[in-house]
């Protein structure tokens, strides 16, 4: 199935080439945002604007900034952990470190990938054998559910993809019992999966806007 990627997205995946290994996947939480603001930080530092959708989205210092000021700012490794801390839902990285060595859960990310390539055979068939994750949330800090993650909004960068047959993901994690009305914890929180969609600029630029948020509205 084709999915739709902005080029931000894009420069994001290629900034992190380790996000879908097995090996980073199996890290802690708290090591995995780690290393990605690690990578953040050294890419600041090298002037490489593939950091720019972490930086303009979550670091609450480059807020009404155009992305050359953010880039000439001051950015510290701590301001990298406080701004990927940020997209993965936490307040903070002393949240984070609260983790302690907590993993996500594997079950739930398998899932997530299905959703996030639009495989909906593969996603029935899992959801039938493990009808729980049609409820379950993300160990992050936002606890998206995998129909919140449909919105591509306000979850990490990388995941802000969107298939292009996005409703029709929706329609089966909907008809498998998932809430169009479950509440996640990102932009202060309340934000239910049509929320996300319909202030995303991902479900536009796939052309699918319309149809996505009439299935997420209930409509």
């Amino acid at each position: 199935m084709p999915v739709y990627i902005a080029n931000e997205v894009a420069a994001v995946c290629d900034l992190h080439p380790y996000l879908g290994t097995a090996d980073f996947r199996a890290l802690p939480i708290r090591e995995q945002i780690a290393q990605q603001a690690r990578t953040v930080h050294a890419g600041h530092k090298a002037g490489d604007r593939r950091i720019a959708m972490h930086v303009c989205s979550w670091w609450p210092d480059a807020r009404h900034k155009a992305v050359d000021d953010v880039m000439r700012a001051e950015f510290t490794y701590a301001d990298a952990a406080l701004t990927m801390s940020h997209e993965y839902g936490f307040a903070d990285w002393d949240a984070v470190e609260a983790l302690g060595d907590l993993c996500s859960e594997a079950s739930f990310e398998s899932a997530l990938d299905d959703v996030l390539a639009g495989d909906i055979e593969a996603l029935d068939l899992r959801l039938t054998r493990e009808p729980q994750l049609v409820t379950a949330r993300s160990r992050y800090g936002h606890r998206s559910t995998l129909l919140h993650y449909v919105g591509a909004n306000g979850v990490e960068s990388h995941r802000q993809r969107m298939p292009m047959n996005a409703p029709d993901v929706a329609r089966v994690l909907i008809s498998h019992g998932a809430s169009i009305a479950a509440k996640a914890n990102m932009y202060g929180g309340g934000q239910t999966p049509y929320a996300l969609a319909s202030t995303s600029a991902h479900p536009h630029g796939a052309g699918i806007a319309e149809d996505l948020n009439l299935v997420l509205s209930g409509e």
